[in-house]
């Protein structure tokens, strides 16, 4: 099946191929009743401008590509930012994903440049940095929820000490003196560390170590009892530092029989999927921020409006208040 061509459109509408070319790119010059004849042709014939050819001309596609998880929760939000700060600049948006894994993602970044758009953002991608490097190479490109460290690329990410600090001030603020820090991970980063023994200093709460053994898996000498858990020390509230620590924790306290928050009041640092739905307090930077600010990076990037170093914007947290957390009994 064919598709009509502007020539079409003027046989309908009884003008010049050139007419239909000045109204299809909005040019004043055509008069009202010309214009709304060219229109009305172009609407019965179902006719559509052809963005590749008018792109050709133009030495840009218009089109920024988007590559994502799809599974992640946070996509749809970093979508939206991205695709409303893209519409204000007449761009459109290509949405590819990745699968979550690195090669899977590389072949998904080939297949996205091979379309040839003015600029790519990656959202928390798992490629390489030599990939991405690669990648910058060859388009303007953006990412989003990590830091590059190529003077080529701009980066958006949030700000995981402050989460940290802000989660602690925040369960202070409603009385907590015993506040743990939850992490599945052996050893988290120094910053974040860091964040936290200060928090509590700020807060006049001293200084408290990282508990891993609320999410360790029982001991044998437990028989192997899921719900067999003793804390080291005991506390009336937590911060679960990531979105696995934080559904581990909520499992954790569920096995053993504490209340949230009757018992046990819970912060995640994240934003786990479902935390809204189930009532989970949550200090994160807003997705749909984090994804604005990066296409806007590209986009000025592109349009040649920002100097050849990569910048680097982080979007602050935010405290999103639900019923895990509440004054202490």
């Amino acid at each position: 099946m064919s598709h009509p061509t502007l020539e079409d459109v003027a046989a309908r509408a009884g003008v010049s191929r050139a007419l239909v070319s000045l109204v299809m790119r909005g040019s004043p010059k055509v008069g009202k009743e010309r214009r709304e004849a060219v229109l009305e042709a172009a609407r019965e014939l179902g006719y559509r401008p052809n963005v590749m050819a008018r792109s050709l001309a133009a030495g840009r596609t218009g089109m920024v590509g988007l590559l994502a998880d799809l599974h992640d929760p946070a996509c749809a939000a970093l979508h939206d930012g991205m695709a409303e700060a893209a519409a204000r600049r007449s761009v459109r948006l290509l949405l590819v994903g990745g699968g979550g894994r690195p090669a899977r993602e590389r072949a998904a970044l080939h297949q996205l440049l091979d379309l040839r758009p003015d600029g790519v953002l990656l959202a928390n991608p798992r490629s390489s940095a030599s990939d991405i490097e690669r990648a910058a190479g060859t388009c303007p490109l953006a990412v989003v929820g990590r830091s590059p460290r190529s003077a080529r690329l701009d980066g958006v990410t949030g700000d995981d000490a402050a989460a940290v600090e802000l989660a602690v001030s925040h369960l202070a603020a409603l009385g907590h003196r015993d506040i743990a820090c939850l992490s599945l991970s052996p050893r988290p980063p120094a910053s974040l560390r860091n964040a936290y023994a200060a928090a509590m200093r700020d807060a006049g709460l001293g200084d408290r170590p990282i508990a891993r053994d609320l999410l360790a898996p029982p001991a044998p000498e437990d028989g192997g009892r899921a719900g067999a858990w003793r804390p080291s020390e005991p506390f009336s509230a937590a911060v679960a530092i990531g979105d696995a620590t934080g559904a581990g924790a909520l499992a954790a306290l569920g096995r053993t029989g504490l209340r949230v928050p009757g018992d046990v009041s819970l912060v995640v640092v994240g934003d786990p999927p479902g935390a809204a739905a189930i009532g989970v307090t949550t200090v994160a930077p807003p997705p749909r921020e984090l994804g604005r600010a990066a296409m806007e990076l590209l986009l000025d990037r592109i349009g040649g409006e920002r100097p050849e170093e990569g910048r680097r914007i982080t979007v602050p947290p935010l405290v999103v208040g639900r019923p895990s957390t509440a004054p202490p009994a």
